[in-house]
């Protein structure tokens, strides 16, 4: 399984979305999903699309997924939680309180 997402917002914080695919070992489209979160920083728009995608995963119990993600630094962030090192921008509790919240 394969699932790509990204998220933006106009202006920043602005009107705020994310969007995502998952897709098969043959790129058949298994489950498209969306949403609008209102006045947001594109940040937010990102994280949510990460948090979206990773309940599907979880709900569908989907394994050995690959996630594709253009930023970098949302990507860092996730990987960084478990180890307790974040990244300059964002604090462990930040990423958190704001997935999970």
């Amino acid at each position: 399984m394969k699932f790509n997402i990204d998220g933006d917002s106009k202006g920043n914080p602005g009107d705020a979305g994310y969007r995502g695919v998952i897709r098969d070992e043959e790129g058949n489209i298994k489950v498209i999903f969306y949403s609008h979160l209102g006045r947001e920083t594109n940040n937010m728009g990102e994280l949510m699309a990460i948090k979206q995608g990773l309940e599907i995963l979880i709900d569908h119990n989907l394994h050995n997924t690959i996630t594709e993600e253009d930023s970098e630094l949302k990507i860092n962030s996730i990987k960084r939680i478990g180890t307790g090192k974040t990244p300059e921008k964002f604090s462990h509790h930040w990423i958190l309180s704001n997935i999970y919240h």
